[in-house]
């Protein structure tokens, strides 16, 4: 849909850092302003950085999210393959962070995060990101932001020819001996348009950096380590155990315009595959038992965009989702029960989201809808005789308004969310809470605005793992509980002169009604339920600059947060354990830095990205032993780390086509922990990477 609202395209593009480019990359509501085209996103006047094209996916040898959003500096992955990384955004962990995918999302998981988070890029057009707590509009459990991609379509692989039917194909090789491959095939007859994708990598353990002399953040003493090796008799080696793995993806997707309506109808798997550990962000120990076990995550989706008169434009879908997780055999393992046979553990999540947009008058966009899921877990063993699922309901009703006056653009919003949750143990808890949101955009000059927005959201209970949903570790809820509430405000500024940008960006959040998962982190804990817990509270900053000039390209970012949790004192005056750097953790401040060309013969980009990780102090949220006691070690020291990698990308033929690419990855091979999780699994060391992909 386009609107031709006076300033505020203007400002939505430069704060959401969007180009043409984007635009045309993505069928989505757009505006207009002159010649120029952005996407407004259903965050108001939230500012979105760092948005990944099809171009740049074409142009780069990445093949999970970790590789493809390197040079964001807010954002931090741990080491491994696969469902192996920790996620965080501005030092908030997983379980408040989405991975949206045509809208279609879950907070509950298999395990810790196992199940959530799992994307194949090579089946996206489009990946952004959006930070801190959304606004009205941005829809269930927008407390502290999401990763959000579309899947490609038949239209943009046949963009900019006048053929109806095509071929893509892509093949990569790394030389931690991954090797990877697809095919996509796409068209279109009439009304009608159809692409059937398909993609395979192939993972071995891979192996960390070899550097000396850097000091191991595992080790409090700060001892300085040799070259890495699992010390274990199942995998005496210096790669790193368990992480050798098969991912396998498809897309099937059809659509059909009927004038100004269009309808999609898709669906997608990503499956990885391989002799995994039971909790496989760590390395190998007793307990942590390495067998062959499949993890899956499906979805169908049915899409509808189109014009229904004085209602305005509506976008529309409904899905159902299935993470699943099957394993030869759990035994040794008192997660997962001790399982000796095959076993399947799975979570269902159904959801429909109806939104409007509609043209007030030139100036104004008012957007309103519903956002409904209901979610559901299956543990892979009876208990008492009794398979024990966990359940619950999320309802969500929004209404925004987004208008000029003058030179600003104003936001106002107001959101009810409401939960229902049912235990294992068949205990209910039940909560509704408002979330206002406001913000504006001041259009100082042409080439400069200022932001600032402060938005309330909710995030109700999580589902207990599905893996824990029998037996010791499942925890009951509490009566009354209720869902966590963010309170966000952002200040800002953009500058953008046509060769160079600049934006910055401070924020300070707090989240109210903290909450434990009970028994899941300490079986010890005097109150085996779910409840509300306490309050986290994080500060921080970002700022970004790029210059561009005929072929060269130069880039500038640095990020830094602070996340702190303060919890209450259970009944023997112990600390309760919902200290878990899945909440959150300390990130050492970040800088990323890029610099390229591209000649114009050869049609050649040669470049260099950097990221440095600076030292930095206290676990925030995470388990440590202080006195007997579960706390934080707010004296323990992060070790940072510096990676360079340095690219390549060529267009034999002149254009987007056909892409060569190459990557060099931690050139110095560098020895170092993510600050995500620091007793996860060490970062890949150097590593040599090809890929080529080709549309005809």
């Amino acid at each position: 849909m386009k609107h031709t609202l006076k300033r505020l395209p203007l400002a939505v593009a430069v704060l959401g850092a969007l180009s043409t480019q984007v635009a045309m990359a993505q069928e989505e509501p757009s505006v207009t302003l002159d010649a120029l085209n952005v996407t407004i996103d259903r965050q108001g006047t939230k500012v979105k950085t760092n948005v990944v094209t099809l171009q740049e996916k074409d142009e780069s040898t990445a093949t999970d999210l970790r590789g493809l959003l390197n040079s964001e500096p807010s954002i931090d992955f741990s080491g491994g393959n696969g469902t192996s990384q920790y996620l965080t955004i501005r030092g908030m962990g997983q379980n408040s962070v989405d991975v949206k995918v045509d809208n279609a999302y879950s907070d509950s998981q298999i395990l810790y995060h196992q199940g959530r988070h799992m994307l194949d890029p090579s089946l996206v057009k489009i990946v952004s990101v959006q930070k801190g707590a959304g606004s009205a509009s941005a829809g269930i459990g927008a407390t502290n932001g999401a990763i959000v991609a579309k899947t490609v379509e038949a239209a943009d692989l046949l963009r900019n020819t006048d053929k109806d039917w095509g071929v893509k194909v892509n093949a990569g090789y790394s030389s931690n001996d991954e090797h990877s491959y697809g095919v996509t095939g796409f068209g279109k007859a009439g009304n009608f348009d159809f692409l059937v994708s398909y993609n395979e990598a192939s993972q071995d353990n891979y192996k960390p950096g070899r550097k000396e002399g850097r000091k191991d953040s595992n080790a409090k003493s700060g001892q300085y380590v040799s070259p890495y090796t699992a010390v274990n008799e199942k995998h005496p080696s210096d790669e790193v155990a368990f992480q050798a793995m098969d991912k396998e993806s498809y897309l099937i997707k059809a659509g059909y315009n009927l004038g100004d309506h269009r309808f999609v109808l898709s669906h997608f798997n990503t499956t990885n595959k391989g002799v995994r550990n039971v909790r496989e962000e760590f390395d190998y120990f007793v307990g942590n038992e390495g067998f062959y076990r499949e993890l899956s995550m499906e979805n169908t989706n049915l899409e509808y965009t189109g014009g229904v008169g004085a209602l305005g434009r509506a976008q529309a879908n409904v899905y159902l989702m299935k993470n699943e997780r099957f394993s030869n055999s759990d035994v040794g393992n008192g997660y997962a029960g001790q399982v000796a046979a095959a076993n399947t553990t799975s979570v269902k999540t159904t959801g429909a989201n109806l939104g409007f947009d509609k043209q007030v008058n030139a100036d104004t966009v008012f957007k309103y809808g519903v956002n409904y899921r209901h979610q559901e877990t299956s543990p892979n063993r009876e208990n008492n005789g009794k398979l024990q699922t966990t359940e619950k309901d999320d309802i969500g009703v929004y209404g925004e308004v987004i208008g000029n006056v003058g030179d600003f653009t104003l936001t106002g919003g107001l959101r009810y969310d409401h939960f229902d949750y049912t235990s294992v143990y068949g205990n209910k808890a039940s909560d509704g809470a408002l979330n206002p949101s406001v913000g504006v955009i001041y259009q100082a000059t042409p080439s400069l605005s200022f932001s600032a927005t402060h938005n309330y959201a909710t995030r109700s209970p999580r589902l207990v793992d599905a893996l824990l949903s029998a037996g010791g570790r499942s925890a009951d809820i509490a009566e009354g509980t209720k869902a966590e509430q963010a309170k966000n405000t952002e200040v800002g500024f953009n500058y953008n002169n046509g060769n160079l940008s600049v934006d910055g960006t401070y924020f300070w959040q707090k989240i109210d009604n903290l909450l434990t998962s009970g028994a899941r982190h300490n079986q010890n804990d005097p109150v085996n339920k779910i409840f509300n817990v306490g309050y986290a509270k994080n500060k921080g900053y970002e700022i970004n600059t790029r210059y561009k000039w005929n072929g060269f390209t130069a880039r500038l970012g640095v990020a830094e947060s602070d996340p702190q949790y303060y919890s209450q004192k259970a009944a023997n005056g112990s600390n309760i354990a919902f200290s878990n750097r899945e909440f959150g953790s300390t990130i050492g401040r970040t800088w990323t830095a890029g610099l390229a060309y591209r000649f114009a013969q050869p049609n050649l980009e040669v470049g260099v990205n950097h990221r440095k990780v600076d030292d930095v102090k206290g676990q925030s949220a995470w388990q440590t032993q202080v006195n007997g006691n579960r706390g934080n070690d707010l004296n323990m020291t992060k070790y940072g780390y510096d990676v360079t990698d340095i690219y390549a990308n060529w267009k034999p033929l002149n254009n987007d086509k056909l892409n060569v690419n190459f990557a060099v990855n931690n050139v110095g091979d560098e020895f170092y922990y993510s600050h995500s999780a620091i007793s996860g699994l060490p970062g890949v060391g150097r590593e040599y990477r090809v890929g080529v992909n080709f549309t005809y």
